[in-house]
């Protein structure tokens, strides 16, 4: 395979990629709602109708970006690449920290159990800065 081929094999996977983590994602909804049906009994609509309204509007989007670009540029440079990653692994590895002290917080108080609330808001709240701060470091 030279040069030219890979190319056009990067351009072509790079165009289908979003596709195909969308369909990942429909797919991914549907093995989990088949899970909840057979553990549980009972389908859960919701879930699929959920799925599938968010599988619907991420190809909406898709198609219209695809249609947008008229450029063959890349979306990011490998700086903003760099620095997006870089702040990934700082937030996981605060996000750890912030863990480790408040499991050592709570043993020390004498709590032999946490509620999963807690791990839940901690888990929430790390998804949330990820994400913000990583759409404002890609813009810087």
């Amino acid at each position: 395979m030279n040069t030219h081929d890979r190319k056009t094999l990067s351009k072509k996977l790079e165009k289908w990629s979003q596709y195909f983590v969308i369909i990942c994602t429909l797919i991914g909804t549907a093995l989990g709602s088949f899970l909840v049906y057979l553990f549980q009994g009972e389908f859960p609509y919701e879930v699929m109708a959920g799925g599938l309204a968010a599988a619907i509007i991420l190809t909406i989007i898709q198609l219209v970006k695809h249609k947008r670009k008229k450029d063959n540029l890349p979306e990011a440079d490998e700086r903003v690449i760099h620095n997006v990653f870089r702040f990934l692994a700082f937030a996981s590895h605060i996000t750890l920290a912030v863990l480790f002290i408040g499991l050592a917080v709570f043993t020390l108080l004498g709590y032999d159990a946490i509620p999963m609330l807690y791990l839940w808001i901690l888990f929430f709240v790390y998804i949330w800065v990820a994400g913000i701060g990583g759409l404002v470091i890609k813009r810087r």
